[in-house]
């Protein structure tokens, strides 16, 4: 087996964070996907992209083969404080700057670095700074402002972290405040000891305009598996958080979805992802499904540690499929979906956004749950392919402003079999002329989308919520589709200076927003893995309150072990 190069990219040298070209390759030995850089200063580096060389390549093309990623740009064009000439070349021109392809999806905002947690594994090293770095609330609204002026596409979602974002009193201001500036979903970063402690915090933040809580989630019940990675056992916090937010839905007080986020440690805990998926099926009515993440060298993790601990996106689909017998089919790249967003926004009357990632960002997939508490392929259920094919052309015909004749697709389909609501679609589709525009191509795409449902699922609960979701398609219906026995399993595999590259950063959809230290009336936008690898440091020293410090890590974790002890009780 001779070696294939499969694409040339940027990378950083991991001692001098100089841009370095890099190749990513299939090693002829162990048919792994591999990255290999040289620096002139400081040699060759090697890593680890993907145990799986053929999946990793038919993700490169898949989003182009099925029209989900062609003729679609989101590339930034304006902003109200500016987008930045390239100067210095990325990843050193954050930002926003000009070279960046994909707007962002996300705007994150760290609302302080202090934590009441000393994590060993940390993204933004919080606790260990010893400054305090919180922006006030003026500032925090004009980082909104500014994602929400993006043109030709604004930051959909907002989400809050840290640190430990919940530490801040005025969260629920700062919540109600994103949802008044536009953004569709709010959503907080937490190791959920605050949320755990009180019911009423919970509730005011669903009251302010909450809609997930993404539950910092390693490990289920394994006490020695939580004191490596976080330093407490945390198992009691994770479940009264879950506990909270199901009784704040009961109580009408909002709806909180709860996403599960465990970080991922090769030998640490990736035997437990069976568990942790089991824990969101049996609490499938508020966990939405998991953001599995496999560590990166973004905090505490020395480059040994990291070697000993490498954890691929492809190690993590095969300990999924082990967990569930093989009930995904396919691992989907991120941007499968780029039109289908933009259409359900569109149908929505909000702004519409889309996930044109780079393909080895991440994957999101769908499993069911079925009637007997088994795991299900999705596939069984539908014709994913189609479906998307189905969303993509619909949205091309939206973009162009054509207008279908819709029962010219239904010839062959019988749409009693697919319910009365499908059936009394086909007797009035063709006479909407009167109901405008966009009610018409939203009927239009039912009458489509069921062609793509296939006969074992005209029974089950996922076929009712699936019907919710193209009958109403909406962002809301798409929501409660994920809570009705359809988890999300979903991956980030966030970059370090090892496997960085700058295809991937000029396409990613998470950026932080900060205050420009040497502008205050600007605010800096800086892709995710750009700001763990390169610049939180020299950014948060700048922007660090005089005088304030935070507890040493040693305090933190004996105040969290009090806390997590009065919640046992």
């Amino acid at each position: 087996m001779t070696e294939e190069i499969i694409r040339r990219t940027t990378s950083l040298c991991p001692e001098c964070l100089q841009p370095i070209a890099a190749e990513v390759y299939v090693d002829p030995e162990t048919n792994w996907v591999m990255m290999r850089k040289q620096c002139k200063d400081h040699g060759e580096f090697k890593d680890k992209l993907s145990v799986d060389a053929e999946e990793y390549k038919w993700q490169q093309h898949y989003t182009d083969e099925v029209n989900s990623t062609i003729n679609i740009s989101t590339k930034p064009e304006y902003t109200s404080t500016g987008i930045k000439k390239i100067k210095n070349g990325c990843p050193y021109d954050c930002g926003i700057c000009e070279n960046h392809k994909s707007a962002p999806c996300i705007c994150l905002i760290d609302v302080t670095n202090r934590c009441n947690l000393a994590c060993p594994i940390c993204f933004a090293n919080a606790s260990a700074k010893g400054y305090v770095v919180e922006p006030s609330f003026e500032d925090i609204v004009k980082i909104m402002e500014h994602f929400r002026s993006m043109k030709p596409q604004p930051a959909a979602l907002l989400q809050f972290a840290g640190g430990e974002p919940s530490l801040r009193e005025d969260l629920p201001d700062i919540i109600r405040k994103g949802k008044e500036l536009g953004f569709v979903e709010t959503m907080i970063s937490t190791n959920g000891i605050r949320m755990a402690k009180s019911l009423d915090l919970c509730r005011e933040y669903a009251e302010a305009g909450l809609d997930a809580v993404y539950l910092q989630f390693d490990a289920t019940n394994h006490p020695e598996v939580w004191k490596k990675v976080r330093g407490v056992n945390l198992w009691p916090i994770k479940q009264k958080v879950v506990e909270n937010c199901r009784t704040v839905n009961k109580e009408g007080k909002g709806h909180l979805t709860v996403m599960l986020v465990p970080v991922m440690a090769r030998g640490v805990n990736d035997h437990l992802v069976g568990e942790i998926m089991d824990y969101a099926k049996e609490n499938n009515d508020i966990v939405g499904g998991i953001v599995f993440q496999p560590v990166s060298l973004c905090g505490r993790i020395n480059y040994e540690e990291l070697m000993e601990l490498r954890y691929t996106t492809s190690d993590l689909k095969i300990d999924i499929n082990k967990a569930t017998n093989n009930s995904i089919t396919n691992f989907y790249p991120l941007a499968l979906t780029a039109k289908l967003t933009k259409l359900l926004a569109w149908f929505d009357h909000v702004h519409a956004w889309a996930a044109v990632s780079h393909h080895d960002c991440g994957f999101a997939t769908i499993v069911v749950v079925n009637d007997k508490g088994e795991y299900e392929p999705i596939e069984n259920y539908f014709d994913v392919e189609g479906f998307i094919r189905w969303s993509n052309k619909v949205w091309d015909m939206v973009c162009n402003k054509e207008t279908p004749k819709p029962t010219s697709l239904l010839k062959g389909v019988n749409l009693e079999d697919y319910g009365s609501v499908a059936a009394t679609i086909g007797k009035f589709i063709d006479d909407m002329s009167d109901l405008g525009y966009r009610q018409m191509m939203k009927a239009y795409y039912f009458a489509g989308a069921v062609k793509y449902v296939k006969p074992a699922a005209l029974a089950s609960k996922t076929f009712r919520s699936f019907s919710r979701l193209v009958f109403a398609p909406n962002l809301a219906s798409a929501g409660n589709f994920f809570t009705t026995k359809n988890m999300l399993i979903s991956a980030m595999h966030f970059q370090d200076a090892y496997n960085f590259d700058l295809e991937r950063v000029s396409r990613c959809l998470v950026h932080y927003g900060v205050v420009d230290p040497d502008d205050p009336n600007k605010v800096m936008e800086i892709p995710f893995c750009a700001m763990n690898t390169v610049h939180r440091e020299r950014i948060e020293k700048a922007l660090a309150i005089p005088g304030e410090k935070t507890e040493s890590p040693g305090e933190i974790s004996k105040k969290a072990e009090v806390l997590i002890q009065s919640i046992e009780k």
